[in-house]
């Protein structure tokens, strides 16, 4: 695997990189992936230790990744219900433009040598809220797919036939971003940043609707820490590069309970109740 960093785009005073990592051993059937780190969109950066371990083992499996800095408008005002919903889609908006930015640079970039079958839009947590947006809202038509770890989308958005396939991964029990349709942390809702939204396992339902396909993955009991744990989790990794592969094209739901173990096949929804 080679790696190496580079600049993509200048904002201001932002200056954002991406790590490139070209595999020694290029899958060609499946695309690359483009990584959005998480952190409320205030904190965080490309190159942490669970983001760096995932993608040198889909590296190791011949998978191409970029994994992007991007702007953290949110920084020094937080994230929460005391922040106008407004200024969170905003935030949300201005990180996918950067992520546009980074295929933009990737499309026409001649150091890559690696795969040639497009790229695939992924994140965790607020990465994964910015991967989202940038599949269904933003630019549909420039994404192979979307890979939600923890992720939402605004509630008022619909599906559309255009609409890239999905991999949602989510905890049964996120307390901080709903599973289902919801208000993002559970604010109240006479709250200023009362934003509804709509969990990425639910995101896929709707997409189902419509006649496409997507998969999801959900740990009974999990919390919103899956958006790093499902990341390492060694069989999930199996299961993305066999999205990757193509399995997109079909349905799949995946529950598991809290030590992993794969809840029997069939099963739409989990066992118990959230406390």
């Amino acid at each position: 695997m080679s790696l190496s960093t580079h600049l993509y785009r200048v904002v201001g005073t932002d200056t954002l990189q991406l790590d490139l990592r070209q595999p020694a051993h290029p899958r060609l059937d499946c695309p690359g992936l483009i990584f959005v780190h998480g952190g409320a969109f205030q904190r965080g950066s490309r190159d942490t230790p669970t983001a760096s371990q995932f993608l040198d083992s889909l590296a190791q499996a011949g998978i191409a990744s970029a994994s992007i800095s991007y702007r953290l408008t949110m920084a020094g005002r937080g994230f929460g219900c005391d922040i106008p919903t407004e200024d969170k889609r905003g935030a949300v908006a201005a990180a996918g433009t950067d992520a546009l930015a980074a295929l933009d640079w990737l499309e026409s970039s001649a150091l890559l040598t690696s795969h040639s079958t497009g790229w695939v839009i992924a994140g965790s947590s607020a990465g994964a809220e910015t991967a989202l947006w940038s599949g269904y809202v933003d630019a549909p038509d420039r994404w192979k797919g979307v890979v939600s770890y923890s992720g939402a989308l605004d509630a008022a958005i619909r599906p559309f036939s255009a609409s890239p396939p999905l991999f949602a991964l989510h905890g049964a029990c996120d307390v901080l971003v709903p599973i289902g349709a919801d208000i993002h942390h559970f604010c109240p809702e006479d709250e200023v940043g009362a934003w509804p939204l709509i969990g990425g396992p639910a995101w896929a339902d709707s997409l189902r609707t419509i006649g496409l396909t997507a998969w999801t993955w959900t740990q009974c009991g999990g919390g919103h820490g899956v958006c790093n744990s499902a990341m390492l989790n060694p069989d999930v990794q199996r299961l993305l590069i066999e999205w990757l592969a193509g399995g997109a094209a079909q349905n799949r739901d995946v529950y598991v309970d809290q030590d992993g173990s794969t809840l029997p096949w069939g099963r739409t929804s989990c066992p118990h109740p959230c406390n």
